[in-house]
């Protein structure tokens, strides 16, 4: 699904991202994890193309995403969420979801919807893929109620639907329980499984939460300092020298 090969990133004299070489597999989880600086949201930014990088090659389902526009990425099927909150605050839980789909309606959608009796039979067709997505996340009862003032982990929720509104066949979430309390994380973890055996999509998981990652993850990409210290197996990573060591220090 997702093929990263000898990725280097530099910005000016310091090196984000040093030789990452890793893959994720068709209808897997790969969990990202690293100390906060050892580039995982850099990595993010290059696959999404927010960043070019300095040396190496992404391949996506056998396409190259460096050729490729930033806008045309999310066509493709490649949907993220990200760090901080990216939503609309004043517009509803719903319009919030459905800016997803906006990759893949025409591009006269937003303005025909109003008027356009043509528009509003495909307003109504993506309201619809709307209300079934916020019904899967438990949204329903704030569907029509605007973004801002709602709980953090409401909104979490909501970057989710909004990316899936976008039918992705690979998801980028980049600490999704990031500010969760510790029984919202856990439920978090079955609804990424669950979501991602209805809707069939790989997932990258970039994520401090460790339980989280080896709870749901396939395997695992360790990095520091813009570097891959560990791939393989949950458990396998988790025992790897260097991973204790970046986490913990050498000392302890």
């Amino acid at each position: 699904m997702l093929r990263v090969k000898d990725l280097v990133l530099r910005f000016g004299g310091i090196t984000a991202l040093d030789h990452i070489s890793f893959t994720v597999a068709d209808d897997e989880i790969c969990g990202l994890i690293g100390p906060n600086g050892a580039g995982k949201t850099s990595l993010f930014n290059c696959v999404t193309r927010l960043y070019r990088p300095t040396e190496g090659t992404i391949d996506f389902d056998g396409i190259d995403l460096l050729s490729m526009r930033r806008h045309q990425i999310v066509r493709k099927g490649v949907a993220r969420t990200f760090q901080n909150l990216a939503l609309f605050p004043s517009l509803t839980v719903m319009d919030n979801t459905m800016v997803g789909a906006h990759s893949r309606s025409s591009p006269h959608l937003l303005p025909s919807a109003v008027s356009w009796p043509a528009g509003r039979r495909i307003r109504s067709r993506l309201e619809s893929e709307a209300a079934y997505l916020l019904r899967a996340l438990d949204l329903t009862d704030v569907a029509f109620r605007p973004a801002r003032g709602l709980p953090f982990g409401t909104l979490k929720r909501v970057e989710l639907a909004r990316a899936l509104m976008s039918r992705p066949t690979l998801l980028l979430l980049d600490e999704p329980a990031g500010g969760l309390t510790h029984s919202e994380v856990h439920d978090l973890g079955g609804l990424i499984v669950r979501l991602k055996s209805e809707f069939r999509f790989s997932a990258l998981l970039v994520e401090h939460h460790m339980g989280l990652v080896m709870g749901i993850s396939d395997h695992v990409v360790a990095m520091d300092f813009g570097r891959t210290i560990a791939d393989g197996l949950p458990a396998d990573v988790q025992r790897a020298p260097e991973v204790v060591a970046s986490y913990l220090g050498r000392t302890a």
